[in-house]
């Protein structure tokens, strides 16, 4: 089997409550890595009804926390489950609770860890592999796409024909969680049982060769310099509004300095607060903040502020000045 099929294979057996102690997701597709977390989550909530959920950025959390987090007991005798982003952030301090942890893990209790990449020449990711299950979280190559969006619109029953599939990654690349929100809209507002063809892809998904503030935020969020700076010049020669741009990328940014606060990353009412309303686009944002360090998002939020100063007081060009204020934040 492909390292695909596992990966669905797995999540299948997670689905039936089969559940394991820990978890370890490595890859770079934050769609397979949402989705694998959000079913481990349903998973628990339908074997105990309620269980403590809590989420740590690895480089934000130190020993006495994950001490507490992987051995302490819940206030009210609840399953716990935890997920640890970004393990190669852990201090070394804490780095020792963990080992010690993974050498007999709570059954009861579920442990997620998260990593971009990882070194099988190191001992810590080794020793990480070797006592959980682990599931490989990368985009698949686009030849797998098509595997893909057939098994996606097989859950709603329905079929897709070759041209549609070709058009939709055409329009929409390999970007799983861009692939599954116009799969969504196409099976909401096409008949039930109607094959899904090329002209719905085109008039549904409303294809457009003009980029939107999202997909900007997006890249600033992976701390992809260059597609930031292509979308933000497709934008800008659009007619996007400058104090829109400049706006935009303040409050995103904000978002993630508000996320470095454990108290309100816990939070029942993170959504409420920061206005994000769907669970993949908030559990999207929270995996970004974890990018940055709390002197990148500050040093970020100078390159939003010189660059409004620079918009109101200097005749710097339009795309220099954003070139300049994407490099001091993804610096």
């Amino acid at each position: 089997m492909s390292w695909l099929s596992d990966y669905h294979h797995e999540i299948s057996v997670i689905q039936s409550g089969k559940l394991q102690p820990v978890y370890f997701l490595y890859g770079n597709d934050f769609y397979l890595r949402d989705k694998a977390i959000q079913t481990i989550r349903h998973a628990l909530a339908d074997k105990y009804k309620s269980y403590d959920y809590s989420y740590f950025s690895a480089s934000e959390i130190d020993a006495s926390e994950l001490q507490n987090l992987l051995f302490g007991t819940s206030l009210f005798q609840s399953v716990r489950c935890g997920v640890i982003d970004q393990i190669k952030g852990l201090l070394p301090s804490a780095r020792k609770i963990m080992n010690s942890y993974l050498q007999q893990p709570i059954i009861e209790n579920i442990l997620i860890i998260t990593a971009d990449k990882i070194d099988n020449r190191n001992a810590f990711y080794n020793k990480i592999k070797a006592a959980s299950t682990t599931l490989m979280i990368n985009t698949p190559f686009e030849n797998e796409i098509p595997v893909w969006i057939r098994q996606y619109t097989a859950k709603y029953e329905r079929d897709i024909d070759v041209t549609a599939i070709n058009e939709l990654i055409r329009c929409v690349g390999a970007d799983l969680s861009k692939l599954s929100n116009e799969l969504d809209k196409v099976h909401i507002y096409l008949p039930d049982n109607k094959t899904i063809s090329k002209e719905d892809v085109r008039l549904i998904s409303g294809y457009s060769k003009t980029y939107s503030i999202e997909q900007l935020l997006d890249a600033i969020g992976d701390k992809d310099k260059g597609s930031a700076i292509a979308i933000c010049k497709n934008l800008i020669e659009n007619g996007v509004s400058e104090v829109y741009l400049i706006t935009a990328m303040y409050q995103f940014i904000w978002k993630l300095v508000m996320l470095k606060d454990i108290r309100l990353i816990n939070s029942a009412n993170l959504e409420k607060i920061l206005r994000i309303y769907r669970p993949n686009q908030l559990n999207q944002i929270k995996a970004r903040a974890t990018r940055y360090s709390m002197q990148q998002l500050k040093q970020a939020i100078k390159a939003i502020v010189s660059a409004d100063r620079r918009l109101k007081t200097t005749s710097c060009d339009t795309m220099s000045n954003f070139m300049i204020a994407l490099d001091g934040i993804m610096s």
